[in-house]
């Protein structure tokens, strides 16, 4: 499946983003960092309203190249497929787990297990 002009829109104003907070940490506008798990960039300089400009931008063609797809009738589903999949999350110990079908559920039971012995193992 190609991309649309939209999509390659998208992706030039993506690359424009991201070299505009490169250029305003280089500079001092921006500042980056963590906060537990999630990045986060700040700044108060023109790279730093660049760069969201950029951002929000190549957000907008992104999403409007699958409105335009689909309002042309390209993405029509030509086969049925089946996903499986699953998942665990643990809430403190106790983990909860589900799955499209049981040998995944019984499966991911066994990674819950694994997660909480190197857990405790660890801690």
């Amino acid at each position: 499946m190609l991309m649309n002009k939209y999509h390659i829109f998208s992706v030039l104003f993506f690359v424009i983003a991201i070299f505009s907070f490169a250029l305003g940490v280089l500079f001092g506008d921006v500042q980056t960092g963590i906060f537990v798990v999630f990045p986060f960039i700040s700044g108060s300089g023109i790279y730093a309203f660049l760069g969201i400009i950029f951002l929000f931008v190549s957000i907008l063609f992104f999403v409007f190249g699958f409105v335009v797809k689909y309002e042309k009738g390209e993405m029509v589903s030509r086969e049925k497929t089946s996903v499986k999949g699953g998942g665990v999350i643990l809430v403190g110990p106790i983990p909860v787990v589900f799955g499209s079908n049981w040998k995944i559920a019984l499966v991911l039971m066994f990674v819950a297990v694994i997660l909480i012995i190197v857990t405790f193992l660890v801690l």
